[in-house]
């Protein structure tokens, strides 16, 4: 299993439960095989730099996950010919990663140190 970063923009005008579903197919590929969501973060809608494909906005989601390369392939092959997607982008991490040991890491980067977090608070 490989570790990879996988970010993506769909069509921002996409009704609320056809984005849902897509993001669920591309998820459900992703995760094929053993696969695991070390991390998921919606963006939201959000302004592009530069119309894509006539589209102004786009809807983004990123993950960081762990799975078979093969799989990542369907997904990019699958994602070329779906008028839905605008862009997409995968970086290989690592291989051979300790998934446990990968969320604890990402967690303890996600949660601010304490002395950050009271600062906050006055």
């Amino acid at each position: 299993m490989r570790e990879y970063e996988f970010t993506y923009i769909s069509r921002a005008d996409l009704p609320e439960a056809d984005r849902l579903n897509h993001f669920k197919k591309y998820e459900d590929l992703l995760l094929a095989g053993g696969g695991q969501v070390l991390k998921k973060d919606d963006w939201g809608v959000k302004r592009l730099s530069y119309p894509i494909k006539k589209h102004f906005r786009g809807h983004y989601l990123h993950y960081d996950f762990v799975g078979l390369p093969q799989n990542l392939g369907e997904v990019e092959r699958l994602m070329k010919i779906d008028d839905n997607v605008l862009r997409f982008m995968a970086v290989k991490l690592g291989e051979g990663v300790d998934v446990e040991a990968r969320k604890a890491e990402l967690a303890k980067k996600a949660t601010p140190p304490a002395s950050v977090a009271s600062d906050q608070k006055h």
